[in-house]
């Protein structure tokens, strides 16, 4: 081993080298810290100073408390605060009021005023109803229209402030005051006067002592002073063994009234009348009372006279004396009179039935009582005879009774005219044979009047007249027929113009509904046409209906004008172009004056035999065929018309015709659009 592996090697201390220390640059200190604290606190002074604004809040009442509950700090200097701009909730409270809460906001102006006003409490109100000084229990009051409750009455709370009283009672007038509440749940007691609703009335009776009812209710015996509520009363007065007076009182209030003394007159006596038949007619001292079973009252008297009659029996007569609440009981007996009636019936074998009762065959000799009586005589086959006779006594009645078959007896019951429920009235036609259009040397003829063989079968009523503006308007307010030249077309009784062949369709339906009838008309395919099988709802008259009533039914030989076979018309015809439409029609007649330059009211002219008007003249009528120009070899039966088509028939002549042509009756014409000389007139069939 050597030296140097036997030498120890031992650590030596180490320590790290210092940096060199700097001098802060403050040194804190109680003295410095105290500065700075100082400094900031007059930094925000000066900024709250120079930021903040002057505000006054001004409160009603004036000793109201209040407090800012949220917002910047505020700072008060005298009557102002210091704040700052932006938004603070108010708290404000008086004794006696509702607490106020409330919200400002503040702006950028430099002194900002605030006034708030507190809403008082409600008041404690007591009503008191007086009259003469005492209290009235039960009068409703009503404060600001609101029923409250009645007198005496304590209401806990009342709006502050004016308030409307009113007050009422059975037997106290109205009685309306305002008071002025002080609220802020003080009391206070207030008092309304009510005057009487009723006067003093004295009534008196001869004899005394009769019960005084007001109104069904009693309230003393006469003589007596009583108190009435105003208005109208009704005053009985009853007594024993005494009519009962009745009046009608006119009250006024506080006006009292002394009635003259009521003489009561006594009771009536009472009869009870039955007799042997019933029903007999009963008359006592020329009054007549009634049929019996009878009960009558009558004044106690001695010297009445009754009579007792009925159709087919004796008069009863008789003396009655009545005796005061006498209760008298009559049983009457007359004797029947009797008549006869001799029946013949044609043909034999017929049945007889005389109120409702079979006496077998018809043809004999009745006795009958000298009343009323149904007689029926019915025969298998024919249609029921129904007949009323009255048999007069020594009188032989003879009664010859032809039976009709059920059909002459269906066509003789039916209406002969009939009336719409807007007032127009429709005639009853019987169909038949004819031939329609003219024949080809008809002078005037024109190709679309080929002649047709026609039969109607079907019975069927037609307009008396053309239907006017015043029907029209029923359906449509608003039509307006207008003008043509210087003629007014509009006026209500004129026959209604310028409407459409659809419109006329329209109002037929309308009024069918309007009658309780099916409608005549359905509309398919944008269209209308009649139902089939057809109803018996109003429509316009068919091309050969119209043609049949116009110029055939009658049973006269065919004019070719309405007034005859030559012009120019006689005078009074009818409303055609005349001279006064000269000027208004290219073509007019001269020397004719109907004195209308227009249509002319319905009627104004003679009708035909059938009892139509207007048919020729006035205005041309609208029909329900399609126009067409067909010729047809074989007879048509009941002729609707082609089932389509552009335009529809128009027939008649109207005011603006003049032309000899045009005045004929077989002239037609078409359309579909409304014209100033096209009206209509309606049909129905009977069934």
């Amino acid at each position: 081993m050597t030296e140097l592996e036997n030498t120890i090697i031992e650590p030596s201390d180490f320590s790290r080298a210092s940096t060199p220390v700097k001098k802060p640059l403050f040194k804190p200190s109680p003295a410095k810290i105290l500065l700075l604290v100082l400094f900031a606190v007059l930094l925000t002074v000066a900024m709250f100073m120079f930021n903040a604004r002057a505000v006054k809040f001004d409160f009603d009442p004036a000793e109201t408390r209040f407090t800012i509950l949220s917002g910047y700090p505020t700072y008060q200097l005298g009557e102002r605060f210091l704040m700052l701009t932006g938004d603070y909730d108010i708290h404000a409270s008086a004794d006696g009021y509702y607490p106020l809460l409330s919200s400002v906001s503040l702006t950028e102006e430099p002194d900002q005023d605030f006034s708030f006003s507190l809403k008082k409490l409600p008041g404690i109100v007591e009503i008191l109803a007086i009259h003469d000084g005492k209290e009235i229990q039960a009068a409703a009051v009503f404060v600001d229209q609101v029923l409250e409750g009645e007198t005496s009455l304590i209401i806990n709370e009342v709006e502050a402030g004016s308030r409307d009283i009113y007050i009422t009672h059975p037997r106290y007038l109205p009685a309306q005051t305002e008071i002025d509440v002080a609220g802020k749940r003080l009391r206070q007691s207030e008092q309304v006067n009510l005057l009487p609703a009723w006067a003093n009335i004295s009534v008196s009776s001869m004899p005394d002592g009769a019960e005084i009812v007001i109104d069904n209710e009693q309230v003393g015996t006469t003589p007596a002073s009583i108190e009435v509520i105003q208005g109208e009363r009704t005053l009985q007065l009853r007594k024993p063994g005494y009519k009962v007076f009745e009046s009608l009182l006119k009250v006024t209030a506080q006006t009292p009234q002394e009635l003259a003394p009521v003489v009561l007159e006594k009771a009536n006596g009472k009869i009870n009348i039955v007799s042997n038949p019933a029903g007999v007619n009963v008359t006592i001292s020329g009054q007549y009372l009634g049929q019996t079973p009878l009960a009558v009252a009558l004044p106690p008297a001695e010297n009445y006279q009754l009579v007792a009659t009925r159709a087919g029996y004796q008069n009863y007569t008789r003396a009655l004396s009545i005796s005061p609440e006498e209760d008298l009981s009559l049983n009457l007996s007359l004797k029947p009179i009797v008549g006869l009636i001799k029946l013949a019936v044609t043909p034999p074998g017929a049945s007889l039935f005389v109120d409702n009762r079979a006496l077998g065959d018809a043809n004999q000799t009745l006795e009958l009582k000298a009343r009323s009586h149904e007689l029926r005589v019915e025969l298998a086959g024919y249609a029921s005879y129904v007949t009323k006779v009255i048999p007069q006594p020594g009188l032989p009645q003879q009664l010859n009774i032809v039976m009709l078959t059920e059909e002459a007896a269906r066509v003789s019951s039916i209406p002969q005219q009939i009336s719409t429920s807007l007032g127009d009235t429709l005639r009853f036609i019987i169909p038949g044979t004819f031939a329609m259009g003219a024949g080809r040397r008809e002078p005037g003829r024109r190709s679309n009047e080929i002649e047709k063989n026609v039969e109607l079968t079907r019975s069927f009523y037609l307009g008396e007249q053309e239907i006017s503006n015043r029907s029209f308007k029923q359906f449509d307010p608003g039509h307006d027929s207008g003008l043509l030249g210087r003629a007014l077309l509009s006026e209500e009784d004129r026959p209604v113009v310028n409407v459409s062949w659809e419109e006329a369709v329209r109002f037929s339906n309308w009024l069918s509904e309007k009658d309780g009838l099916p409608a005549a008309y359905a509309l398919k395919d944008g269209q209308w046409h009649l139902r089939s099988p057809a109803s018996i709802g109003y429509r316009l008259p068919t091309e050969a209906e119209w043609a049949w009533a116009a110029r055939y039914a009658s049973g006269k030989l065919p004019t070719r004008f309405p007034w005859g076979d030559n012009m120019p018309p006689t005078a009074g015809s009818g409303n055609y172009a005349d001279v006064s439409a000269a000027n208004m029609v290219p073509y007019s007649i001269k020397g004719y004056n109907d004195n209308f330059r227009g249509p002319a009211p319905s009627g104004t002219y003679a009708s035909n035999e059938l009892g139509i008007f207007d048919l020729a003249g006035n205005v041309s009528e609208w029909i329900n065929d399609y126009y067409s120009v067909e010729l047809h070899r074989k007879t048509l039966v009941d002729p609707l018309g082609p089932i389509q088509g552009d335009y529809y028939v128009i027939r008649g002549s109207n005011y603006t015709h003049g032309r000899f042509s045009e005045l004929r009756w077989t002239f037609r014409d078409y359309g579909s659009d409304p014209r100033p000389d096209v009206g209509f007139r309606i049909a129905r069939y009977v069934e």
